[in-house]
């Protein structure tokens, strides 16, 4: 049987609720790694703070919308013609508008973090990074039409509506290629990476790139299945929509959790046991050049005291994935643990 209107959004807030006390779990366990696992005389990543704040309040926020339209259909507009299933064709209400307004907002926040992140990785490098930051200003272009377009919808007129469709499909494309591109490009990033390094490097990382994977591959396959919902005109992609405001947050929360915990670091091996082993090594460059008959693009060129020969610094964990918190697990590997 069919969902009707006033029915998924009676198990989309039930979805929505189950997986917001899952993240607030989560997030308060990130602003403990964030705040109490760092080493000795390291600073709060306060980027990573600021993000993980913003989606915190942002999916907040949210939920209480959700819960206040939730409570004005079923009580308010109970007895009105049409019942609650009326009251949530009213894309015109502010409380829609609202609603919508801050889950464009959260989804912003989170493709930017995803590009923000892509472009470090790739040593600041703007052509990789430019064509996912074209396809996020899409994304900008399209969430301000949606909310232009349901501010000005004829009245009663459905979610499915032809001049809500065009603006509604390219954000969630737009948003998704972003993911997609991004995740590809860190991902293959990493395992250059990572490849370039194990001649001379015992570490692997290989569950970084499928954590990287990972993350990107939840987030994207509920944006794939939210837009087949969307253009099949099921009432139950209500469910994904609402679902989606804990899950970018959830995803970006247990990337730090899993990091600064040492849960994925290869050979079973925890953040302790690893520690006893560097992971910032220097090297002569003639031995390094020839072994692998080049110099890898992640080193950094320094001299040793007394005459010695000039050697590289190799970087094991690639710079710029601390918004993905790999920095805490570079740091604690090379610093002694602080008393707690």
């Amino acid at each position: 049987m069919a969902f009707k209107q006033d029915e998924s959004k009676l198990v989309s807030i039930f979805i929505q609720t189950l997986l917001y006390g899952v993240y607030v779990a989560t997030f308060s366990l990130t602003h403990w790694v964030l705040v109490h696992r760092r080493t000795a005389g390291e600073t709060i990543k306060r980027t990573m703070m600021g993000i993980s704040l913003t989606m915190f309040v942002l999916a907040t926020m949210h939920i209480g919308v959700n819960f206040a339209r939730v409570f004005m259909a079923f009580i308010k507009y109970r007895d009105e013609p049409g019942g609650p299933a009326v009251f949530f064709d009213q894309l015109s209400e502010f409380t829609q508008i609202f609603g919508t307004a801050i889950y464009v907002a959260q989804t912003l926040v989170g493709d930017a973090v995803v590009l923000l992140r892509c472009y470090i990785v790739w040593e600041r490098r703007w052509y990789v990074a430019g064509f996912p930051l074209i396809l996020l200003l899409g994304s900008t272009a399209s969430g301000i039409g949606i909310l232009y377009t349901f501010a000005r919808v004829t009245p009663h007129a459905q979610i499915f509506a032809i001049e809500l469709q065009n603006w509604i499909v390219s954000f969630f494309s737009l948003t998704l290629a972003t993911n997609l591109i991004c995740t590809a490009l860190v991902a293959s990033r990493v395992w250059y990476i990572n490849r370039s390094s194990k001649l001379f490097s015992n570490k692997s990382l290989t569950p970084v790139v499928l954590l990287v994977i990972e993350s990107g591959a939840i987030y994207s396959a509920t944006l794939i299945a939210l837009l087949i919902l969307y253009k099949v005109e099921s009432w139950f992609q209500y469910v994904l929509l609402d679902a989606i405001s804990p899950i970018v947050g959830l995803v970006f929360s247990m990337i730090i959790i899993r990091i600064g915990l040492g849960i994925i670091l290869p050979n079973g091996q925890t953040r302790f046991s690893a520690a006893q082993s560097a992971t910032l090594r220097f090297h002569p460059i003639d031995e390094l050049e020839s072994r692998t008959g080049s110099v890898p693009s992640h080193a950094t060129r320094e001299v040793e005291p007394h005459g010695a020969k000039p050697s590289l610094f190799v970087r094991e964990i690639p710079e710029g994935l601390e918004l993905d918190a790999m920095d805490i697990e570079a740091n604690h590997l090379n610093k002694p643990q602080s008393s707690m």
